[in-house]
């Protein structure tokens, strides 16, 4: 008989797909602007004394921002989360306040379950974070960019033991 043993740190909340740069040691978001980078990551108060800044629009009062230069970022990469769904690769995002996650199939996936894109067509699926097998993030270099990360980082991992 297996036993299955789940590494999970509450995965839905870090399901992440975009561009990331390490600053002082924490992941944030990051986008260019003029001559600058927005760094932007979730509000903590020990950010303020490091020149982070709160927002003044109430849809963003969980984040806090920065603006650096390029020379002020550790490194830089691209996350795009997957997981496992009934033993085939899909990509994944979250649904806000709703327990759910957004899944779509990759290819091999649309073909097995007869699902696949067309006329405009996405197959899209919701499933409860529970029903996912495994969920991680592949992390690309930028081009232009220090890439000093793992690659690959499981959020959600089930293995047989």
């Amino acid at each position: 008989m297996t036993k299955k043993q789940s590494i999970n740190i509450k995965a839905t909340a870090m399901i992440r797909n975009d561009l990331y740069a390490r600053y002082m040691g924490i992941d944030c978001r990051f986008w260019e602007t003029d001559n600058f980078y927005v760094l932007q990551t979730e509000y903590n108060e020990k950010l303020l004394s490091k020149g982070f800044r709160k927002y003044d629009d109430i849809e963003l009062k969980d984040k806090v921002y920065k603006n650096v230069t390029f020379s002020d970022m550790e490194s830089a990469f691209e996350v795009r989360t997957f997981c496992k769904y009934k033993g085939f690769k899909f990509f994944v995002e979250i649904l806000p306040h709703t327990g759910f996650c957004r899944i779509r199939p990759l290819s091999e996936a649309q073909i097995h379950f007869k699902n696949q894109e067309h006329h405009g067509y996405d197959p899209v699926y919701e499933v409860e974070e529970s029903e996912l097998e495994e969920i991680w993030e592949e992390r690309k270099a930028i081009d232009g960019f220090v890439f000093d990360v793992d690659p690959l980082f499981y959020i959600k991992k089930d293995s047989s033991l």
